[in-house]
């Protein structure tokens, strides 16, 4: 039969398209209906004449991200042109292991990557190259994970009566997750080499209390403890409850931001700090301040970070002659950024962030994990409801009594300031509720406001001076305000569903009954059964495997926790490649620790080692 191939706009295809020849057109079918009869056509179709080789139409065409001024086409073009110049490249899977499990080798790998002979050589390719990015990120890895191994650490004497008196002396019971997570905690740090231990815990989980033994402990042996948050308010709000928690012993805590100094350092920037437990952001890192005796290192909500602050952290303190840069060039072994490192000190990272078993394998290696699994008793489940458009004034009338009733709520937007066809802003949204709600005060909160300008509005907020709190995700984590019972979230399809989380947990941290409000103008079908997920489930860890699904580990976690993600081929969903490349790397460094034999495989392991965040 005949199929009419259709362009609009574009006769220059007249002289383009030769009577005679033979092409491939493909596009989408559609009948369209004449005065007489239906006939079939292609609308806009793209095409290539026929030969032996194709890129554009016929087989399994390879689809590119492009960028303004570039076109499918063109792309293909160059990148078979460059395929077809492509010289052997050398395979850094050794060959003992390629033929084992079967894989393809590297130069078929990169060309049926781009233009596959059919699906199973497709699926080859993608199977070799998701298996050379996850091998080679456990190499670094692993090796990194020795060298943390065989490197000395301040050794905390586990002292039980000292940890039993100060238990007992809470004025709270600790939870069955709590005395895990701490018990787990004080024996690594009796050991002669690093703690590497990950803190998992709901949001009010009490993260802190568990972190608190462990400084506690270390200040009872001699040495200090310092925790670093990633913003101030969270810096402020790990500063009141350590100060409450250790308010019946004779410790001293010093609070160092950029805003804050309770105990500026005596003698200039460069002076030995001696208080045994410091809390400030990063900018504690950038300040030259010195410390005496670091024992514990605890990073709060950046748990991607870790040598480099464990290195700033030693200045002052006993270090090996740094390697120079020439005796690293000419070594070709499984290098380590620690090996200059002759102390290192424990450390503990914390995250509210749930992180999946799949994402856990794939980035944390042997990373010890310790999960807060239960809340404080007395929490109740915060109620989410998914509300439409049109029923938003019946929210505010609901919000309204609860305001009357003396609680107050949260609303959260995702933009500091409005842009080009977006204006719901923390400002606009400020101006909006004050009009909605002139009987109650209504203030705002963001990330480029300065640390006293945050630090009384949040002040304010919970001495209930105001009642209505606009701001953007900087109250995500850290912010406790037990009279506030109601969250809004505007916008709720930009966020991720970890986000909603852990920003619904803001809310039902007193005795009161809390309500999350998720308020979206997005009519998708897709995000509106994606925010039902957050609806029906109050498991953190069943909604980051669903976030992990539908948005990837760099979006789930988001830029500041992701860190650097090396993988451009393989899924950290397909669990069974992940424990075979984990595996097969632990094999390898069995038989050749220092991957002398292989020395290509040890640059490139050692390159990932340089820019990766191996923690």
């Amino acid at each position: 039969g005949n199929v009419a191939a259709v362009w609009f706009n574009q006769p220059y295809l007249k002289n383009t398209l030769k009577v005679g020849q033979e092409y491939y057109f493909a596009g989408k079918g559609q009948l369209y209906t004449g005065k007489k009869q239906q006939t079939l056509q292609l609308a806009h179709p793209t095409f290539e004449q026929v030969k032996e080789d194709t890129i554009h139409v016929a087989g399994i065409i390879p689809e590119y991200p492009l960028t303004e001024g570039l076109t499918q086409k063109q792309f293909r073009y160059w990148l078979k042109q460059g395929l077809e110049t492509l010289t052997d490249m050398t395979d850094l899977i050794p060959r003992t292991i390629r033929t084992r499990m079967r894989l393809m080798d590297v130069n078929s790998a990169i060309r049926n990557i781009h233009f596959p002979e059919d699906n199973p050589a497709l699926a080859a390719a993608k199977k070799r190259l998701a298996f050379e990015e996850l091998f080679l990120f456990q190499l670094a890895f692993q090796g990194y994970k020795q060298t943390l191994k065989n490197s000395p650490a301040p050794t905390i004497p586990l002292d039980t009566k000292l940890v039993t008196r100060f238990v007992q002396s809470l004025p709270f019971s600790l939870t069955g997750s709590q005395r895990l997570a701490s018990w787990e905690i004080l024996n690594d740090l009796s050991a002669p080499h690093p703690m590497n231990r990950l803190l998992e815990g709901e949001v009010g989980s009490g993260k802190t209390v568990v972190a608190g033994l462990g400084m506690y402990s270390a200040a009872h042996a001699g040495f200090q403890s310092v925790l670093l948050a990633p913003t101030e308010i969270l810096a402020l709000q790990h500063y009141e409850t350590l100060k409450k928690l250790f308010a019946h012993t004779d410790l001293e805590i010093a609070l160092l931001t950029r805003s804050h100094k309770t105990h500026p350092p005596a003698g200039g920037p460069n002076s030995i700090f001696n208080i045994p437990i410091v809390i400030g952001t990063h900018a504690l890192l950038q300040d030259k301040i010195n410390f005496k005796k670091i024992g514990l290192l605890v990073i709060d909500e950046q748990h991607r970070f870790g040598v480099k602050q464990r290195q700033a952290l030693l200045r002052g303190q006993t270090q090996t002659e740094t390697q120079t840069n020439a005796d690293r060039s000419q070594r070709q072994s499984v290098s380590s950024p620690l090996e200059s490192v002759k102390v290192v000190p424990h450390l503990l990272s914390m995250t509210a962030t749930p992180i999946p078993r799949t994402l856990a394998l794939a980035f944390y290696g042997d990373l010890d994990i310790s999960r807060i699994a239960e809340l404080p008793s007395g929490r109740k489940k915060v109620i989410t409801r998914l509300v439409a458009p049109e029923n938003r004034a019946v929210a505010y009338e609901f919000i309204r009594k609860e305001l009357a009733r003396g609680r107050q709520a949260y609303v959260i937007v995702p933009l500091v300031e409005e842009t080009d066809g977006e204006k719901k802003s923390v400002a606009t949204e400020t101006e909006k509720l004050r009009k909605i709600f002139p009987e109650f005060a209504v203030s705002m909160l963001h990330g480029r406001m300065d640390g006293g300008e945050k630090k009384q509005v949040m002040e304010d907020f919970k001495s209930n001076q105001t009642q209505i709190l606009v701001s953007t995700t900087v109250v995500e984590v850290g912010v406790d305000v037990p009279n506030a019972t109601i969250i809004i979230i505007e916008n709720a399809e930009r966020f991720g569903l970890s986000t909603l989380h852990q920003l619904r947990g803001r809310v039902g941290r007193g005795k009161w009954q809390s309500l999350c409000i998720l308020f979206t103008e997005s009519v998708s079908e897709t995000t509106r059964s994606r925010l039902e997920a957050v609806v029906k489930s109050n498991d953190g860890f069943e909604l980051a495997e669903i976030d992990l699904k539908l948005r990837g580990a760099g979006e789930m976690l988001g830029a500041r926790q992701s860190g650097y993600i090396p993988f451009k081929i393989a899924s950290l969903s397909d669990t069974k490649l992940i424990e075979t490349a984990k595996a097969e790397a632990l094999d390898l460094l069995a038989q050749d620790p220092m991957l002398s034999g292989h020395p290509k495989l040890a640059q490139k392991v050692n390159e990932i080692s340089r820019e990766a965040h191996l923690e």
